[in-house]
């Protein structure tokens, strides 16, 4: 069990996981969190690919949409200043 997981509070400093014990769980939590960001993201770039593929025009009009009020913000964040 992870040390940041466990209901018990260490009671005496030999208690305590030593740096190397928490430098490896906490890789271990990193890895598997990078795992599951990793496979989302796959998973959201295949429905994209998807939706493009589907409806290319919609995708289009979107992508320009989106220019539009991107470059918009530009603009007026470029006057304010």
């Amino acid at each position: 069990m992870e040390y940041a997981q466990m209901s018990k509070v260490p009671s005496s400093v030999q208690e305590m996981p030593s740096s190397e014990e928490a430098l490896r769980t906490v890789r271990e939590s990193m890895d598997q969190y990078m795992a599951v960001a990793s496979e989302k993201a796959r998973a959201a770039a295949a429905y994209a690919d998807r939706r493009v593929h589907d409806s290319p025009w919609t995708a289009v009009g979107i992508g320009f949409g989106a220019g539009v009020v991107f470059g918009a913000l530009i603009v007026l964040a470029a006057k304010a200043s």
